[in-house]
């Protein structure tokens, strides 16, 4: 479970916070403003066609040149420190900091803040960013909890100097998101040390604070009644539908009408996910309208959401007081939702990524990467120092002991703390055998599949995840529009799983079983905490770095999900859902297969080593992966 610093004081104002197009900070409205922030005088427009690469380099230049440095030894980073002196000394949002004994050639002053002192530079460091960085974890987790992030890095023997940027969203660790306890003050309620994921409102109101800024910020009007994906609802459907779906599990938990307007109940319950080679067998949801002046306006969707939230916000102050119970359907509920947020920003971020830099805007808040810069790193990353590694036989547990069921029995439907909660596929834990088997240490290569898809004669269809241009060139897609493959060659490639199937087939391997996957992923890959590229750390994914002797073979895999090749199905002992229902069993239809691990959208609870998503087989949408394994 994770918590996100937003850089707003009211989540119900996130509807006036629109993009501005430079690299200032969006201007933040009171929240008076709501009721206004669907107007077509406030909403963002389509900007002109620019690639990503022309646009960041145009912004690059002007951050390296004007940002303030500040040198300070190891023992002093710490996060509270570093947020005064970032307010203190930051260009714009900005700010250059080196750690270590020494410092890049640069003009440097002593100066102190409580009497610690540091230095700061006179003028622009000087830094050779086509240096390949030594990736410091605590380096990385004291940014998240100073509500920073990474820019790009440079490392030497004597220091490591960072571009840092304040953004609209940092995901803290793990380890420093509560679970909640009612009425217990926030000061007792970090750091978190035990399995429990009951949502704060603290953690809801940073949740918002994403989503609201994809959809509100990065979806022009002129997109609102679009489907960037024919196989999906259009973009308006999914503002509606997350709150909707909110204001019924909470009916359904606590009782209470449907807030205000109670027919959008009928519209946004449920979204589509047909078949994908036959579009008319879906299963069942919401009768939406057919003509666009039919839908509630973005307004309207914008009122309902508010009152949803205050609904929200009062069964916390209801359990906070006492006047009401937190029983384990309260507390389930209120994970189920939360957790239900966070997978459909990703689902509407892979729907949004189709019309990137044709419509969908670039995340506010981020800069533009530097695409060059980092290309030049990426391209020095080492390969793993083996080709392979072998796991196996082994046993393995698959999910935990979750069950639904127990929630309404007299002696556990009060015992709601201290526990992990999950959904109906996770439960319960069953212990499965692992024979022997060979996987590559990465996934798959937008580069290493281009080679293939050039070669291989249509045996495999182009990923939706790239872009052929005019004159044939292959570009991939990313949230701040099409880069070119020399850019994105390192990261994994975004395909079905037929065609990563086909991929792996001539290779003389296969994709691995889900019991496979799980065993490399519980060896071999960090998690948020631990550096990996998840939780919004960047807003595209990144080259795969396991492999590597110094840290035990455990990397990032790049921010992606993975295919297996295990249907997703039932299993003994796996009690579906209430609450949600059809969630799981709707989809045991021989259709789907079970996906594994996190992208670089999935919130950090998410990555949950028990959450098992599922894609159909022949979905090229998803930012789904696969690695190769091979039998033994």
């Amino acid at each position: 479970m994770a918590t996100a610093i937003a850089l707003v004081s009211d989540p119900l104002s996130m509807g006036s916070n629109y993009h501005d197009s430079n690299l200032s900070s969006s201007p933040v409205l009171s929240a008076s403003s709501v009721s206004d922030s669907g107007s077509d005088s406030m909403r963002p427009s389509t900007p002109d066609s620019m690639s990503s690469a022309e646009s960041s380099d145009m912004n690059w230049n002007d951050i390296t040149t004007s940002t303030t440095g500040i040198h300070l030894s190891e023992v002093l980073l710490d996060p509270s420190f570093l947020k005064v002196l970032f307010k203190k000394h930051s260009t714009g949002r900005f700010l250059g900091l080196c750690v270590g004994q020494s410092a890049p050639d640069a003009k440097w002053s002593k100066a102190s803040e409580d009497n610690i002192e540091y230095s700061v530079s006179a003028g622009a460091v000087k830094v050779d960013f086509n240096v390949t960085p030594k990736h410091n974890i605590n380096h990385l987790l004291t940014f998240a909890l100073a509500g920073l992030r990474q820019v790009i890095c440079s490392s030497t023997d004597n220091f490591d100097y960072y571009l840092l940027e304040q953004s609209t969203l940092v995901f803290l660790p793990l380890s420093h998101t509560p679970s909640f306890i009612p009425g217990a003050p926030p000061s007792a309620l970090t750091p978190k040390n035990t399995i429990a994921n009951i949502p704060t409102l603290e953690e809801w109101n940073t949740l918002w604070c994403a989503w609201d800024m994809v959809t509100l910020q990065m979806i022009p009007q002129e997109m609102l009644h679009q489907k960037p994906i024919d196989l999906r609802h259009k973009c308006l459907f999914y503002i509606g539908h997350i709150p909707t779906f909110l204001d019924m599990l909470l009916s359904k938990a606590i009782g209470g009408e449907a807030t205000e307007p109670k027919h959008f109940w009928n519209i946004f319950e449920r979204g589509i996910d047909p078949h994908v080679d036959d579009p008319d067998h879906c299963h069942n949801h919401s009768e939406v309208p057919e003509k666009d002046e039919d839908w509630p306006s973005l307004d309207a969707i914008l009122f309902f959401r508010n009152g949803v939230r205050a609904r929200l916000a009062q069964l916390y102050a209801d359990l906070n007081s006492g006047k009401r119970t937190l029983t384990r359907n309260i507390a389930r509920t209120l994970v189920m939702t939360h957790e239900h947020e966070g997978f459909h920003i990703e689902t509407l971020l892979y729907m949004l990524l189709q019309r990137a830099g044709t419509g969908t805007l670039p995340p506010p808040g981020f800069t533009i990467p530097p695409w060059q810069a980092l290309a030049q790193q990426w391209n020095a990353i080492p390969k793993p120092d083996t080709s392979y590694v072998e796991l196996g036989p082994e046993e393995i547990v698959l999910g935990h002991d979750d069950s639904e069921r127990d929630d309404f029995l007299e002696e556990f439907k009060d015992q709601a703390l201290d526990r992990e909660y999950g959904w109906d596929n996770e439960s319960p834990a069953r212990t499965v055998h692992v024979g022997a088997f060979r996987a590559e240490w990465r996934p798959v290569t937008n580069g290493e599949f281009e080679a293939y898809w050039r070669e291989s004669n249509g045996a495999v269809a182009m990923p939706k995840s790239w872009i052929q241009e005019n004159d044939g060139e292959i570009k991939v897609r990313t949230m701040y529009g099409p880069v070119p493959m020399d850019i994105a060659q390192h990261w994994p490639v975004l395909t079905s799983f037929d065609d990563m199937v086909i991929y792996a087939r001539s290779k003389g391997g296969r994709l691995p079983t889900e019991p496979e996957l799980r065993l490399f992923l519980d060896k071999y890959n960090v998690t948020y905490e631990e550096g990996a590229n998840t939780g919004f750390r960047n807003w595209h994914c990144m080259p795969a770095t396991a492999g590597m002797k110094d840290n035990g073979g455990k990397g990032s895999n790049g921010g992606v999900w993975e295919w297996t090749t295990s249907v997703f199905d039932t299993h003994e002992g796996l009690v579906p859902t209430n609450l949600f229902t059809g969630y799981s069993v709707d989809f045991f239809d021989t259709k789907h297969q079970v996906v594994l691990g996190a992208s670089y959208a999935t919130i950090p609870r998410l990555e949950r080593r028990t959450v098992r998503n599922f894609y159909q087989h022949n979905y090229p949408y998803p930012w789904v992966a696969a690695r190769v394994v091979y039998d033994l």
